[in-house]
């Protein structure tokens, strides 16, 4: 369950640099492939099939969501527990591991490191990616395994595969899927021409087999090909798919009959949807699952959020009326100990995290009543710094309007430190962490040091920039602002003392003041408030928040005609194009890592900390051993959901 972004993971759990190995070696153990194994009679996938057998539990798994808005269609569906929902029904073409990267020989199973352990990946599908440096154009190669099945028992094949890609690709389609802005050849001129009667890249090589051509090479097309693979004969019109007469299951054009009516998912995925009643979905375990039948036969989706509210106001009355009471002071605690859910996914503020370790025996987050993990989200807040508006005469990206951002920057970095942060990758970990070192953090965050001592050396680090960009300091204090700079600058922040990053711009604030510069609030009351605010690119500072799942390019960010940081520069434009079409991973890495380095040292963002969700699991009911380990934001405890067993 998805709580308000603002109730922000407290840095009282402990947390570590997200390093992370990925990587094969003759050392590591693969797990065996998995195999269908049903554990009853289910007449070749029968949908009436219960989903008990023999070894299971019939005590269902109740999970918590927010809220369900009954968009179960795999192709409509944009609500995060709808998504969920969803998700339990579904099998992925493509997969990813632990730090997000692709899993492209699904087959047979891939093994990578991951903080210290492998761990082996399974797929329906192998994925070969060959460039063509001559024609400047990527071909895809799909393999699809030869023996799974739908839920219903029909066989999965490269057909479903194709239907699914058409109507994803289709003009009519308007969900979160990015397959159809994707370069593949003759795309366009599918989508804007009514006579153009296939997609001239996508092409059927067997019924277990494919390609995809695109122009020249994007990383990004890796990732728009985990997508679900869903079944032609139930969302499509089998009358109306024939490859070679170029037809695929639907009107061109028109995807209603797809989206039309199919509140009641089917797919190849570990679990059957069975009904949706009284805000809570029923499922039965899939007994013809590739990687396995289920260990549990019952899973139930709960819609929370009235639960948790009547859960908080009897929880406040309690309080209020200063009674002694067994109650726990978190909603999500009291109802995972009272036993009306069993897995719940959140995010916890400092109080909330007292209070779960309340819960147990043992005083701790993870104890003999609930277990708790955490994993980033992918989403981080930052402080954004225009060049355009912040800047020493005209010339945003001179040494001295670089010196006057990084003096903001150094500001914010070093107060950041209250604020638990973990890149969100690997390439990002130096950009993110490299104002601490810039700044001499020995000295300042040395523990023998004072607060004064260390106030100290940050009020110096941000007079040496000053002085850099040619402002006049006299006594450790500013006398006077060079030509094109100010000695006023102002912040837009939403939610006031409430936006999580409000101690960190205080701080900034203050030490400003101390040295002679104003750092001006701009509070803005909503989030269309702060849209406009920031719309019209007059902004000097103001707060944000970025999430990296969502079609994240590096391009779009910092140099599209709509980014919010000022920045124009065809250098680094033409750098982050050519990344963007470079075919092998290691150079790929290099030259993001160049890019960070060059944004970095233009000064325009402060990355300050990233969302954390707390999956909250009851030990009471659920053997925590068989739980889905090390978890991330990009490896949900889901991905080996058939492995979970109940006590």
């Amino acid at each position: 369950m998805k709580v308000n972004w603002k109730r922000f993971i407290a840095t009282v759990t402990v947390f570590a640099i997200f390093a992370s190995l990925t990587g094969c070696n003759n050392k590591q153990k693969k797990t065996p492939k998995p195999q269908p194994q049903p554990t009853a009679v289910v007449n070749n996938g029968n949908a009436d099939a219960k989903g008990d057998g023999d070894g299971q539990s019939d005590i269902p798994l109740v999970i918590g969501c927010d809220k369900l808005s009954k968009k179960f269609n795999p192709f409509v569906v944009k609500n995060a527990d709808d998504e969920q929902a969803v998700s339990l029904t579904q099998l992925y073409l493509v997969g990813n591991d632990r730090t997000g990267q692709i899993i492209y020989n699904g087959i047979d199973g891939e093994v990578k490191t991951y903080n210290g352990s492998d761990y082996t990946y399974y797929g329906p599908a192998d994925i070969k990616i060959k460039y063509n440096k001559k024609r400047d154009e990527t071909v895809y190669y799909i393999t699809l395994r030869d023996d799974i099945r739908f839920s219903d028992g029909e066989p999965v094949t490269i057909d479903d595969v194709l239907f699914t890609m058409y109507v994803l690709c289709d003009k009519d389609y308007k969900g979160n899927c990015s397959l159809g802005v994707q370069d593949i050849k003759g795309l366009l001129k599918y989508q804007k021409k009514k006579k153009v009667k296939k997609i001239a890249g996508i092409h059927k090589i067997n019924n277990y087999a494919m390609s995809i051509t695109i122009n020249g090479y994007n990383a990004s097309m890796d990732k728009s090909l985990q997508i679900p693979i869903c079944p032609l004969h139930y969302y499509g019109d089998i009358e109306k798919y024939n490859y070679k007469k170029n037809k695929f299951g639907f009107e061109k054009g028109d995807i209603s009959s797809v989206c039309a009516n199919k509140s009641s998912p089917i797919g190849a995925g570990p679990y059957r949807f069975v009904k949706y009643e009284k805000k809570i979905i029923y499922y039965t375990s899939n007994e013809i699952y590739y990687k396995g039948c289920p260990k549990i036969a019952y899973v139930q989706i709960k819609e929370m959020k009235k639960i948790l509210n009547d859960a908080q106001e009897r929880i406040d009355k309690d309080v209020s009326e200063e009674q002694e009471s067994t109650l726990n002071h978190n909603a999500e605690a009291l109802e995972m100990t009272e036993g009306t859910v069993d897995i719940i996914e959140t995010l916890l503020s400092k109080e909330d995290v007292i209070w779960v370790a309340e819960a147990n025996s043992n005083g701790k987050i993870s104890g003999n009543k609930i277990a708790t993990d955490f994993a980033p989200t992918g989403v981080y807040q930052y402080i954004g710094i225009n060049a355009s508006n912040v800047k020493i005469g005209n010339n945003a990206y001179s040494k001295e309007s670089r010196n006057l951002r990084k003096a903001l920057a150094t500001a914010f970095s070093a107060f950041k430190r209250s604020v638990s942060w973990i890149p969100a990758s690997e390439e990002e970990k130096e950009y993110f962490e490299a104002y601490n070192s810039d700044i001499n953090g020995a000295e300042i965050y040395n523990e023998k040091n004072s607060e004064e001592e260390k106030y100290q050396h940050i009020k110096e680090a941000v007079l040496s920039y000053l002085e850099a960009a040619g402002y006049i300091i006299d006594d450790q204090t500013v006398s006077s602002a060079p030509k094109g700079a100010k000695m006023l600058y102002s912040i837009i922040i939403t939610d006031g003392k409430d936006n999580p990053l409000y101690e960190v711009i205080s701080e900034t604030e203050a030490l400003f003041r101390d040295i002679g510069i104003n750092l001006q609030f701009v509070p803005v009351d909503s989030e269309k408030a702060y849209e406009n605010k920031i719309a019209n690119g007059k902004q000097q500072l103001w707060i944000g928040q970025c999430d990296i799942n969502k079609n994240y390019s590096l391009y779009e960010r910092y140099l599209g005609k709509n980014n919010l940081f000022g920045v124009d520069n065809p250098n680094l434009e033409n750098l982050v194009k050519k990344t963007e079409k470079t075919v092998k991973n290691e150079r790929r890495q290099k030259r993001y890592h160049h890019i960070y380095k060059k944004i970095l040292n233009m000064a325009v963002e402060v990355p300050v900390c990233e969302n954390y969700t707390a999956v909250m699991y009851s030990s009471a009911r659920i053997d925590i051993d068989t739980m889905t380990k090390d978890v991330t934001g990009y490896y949900s405890w889901i991905n080996e959901i058939e492995n979970v067993e109940m006590k």
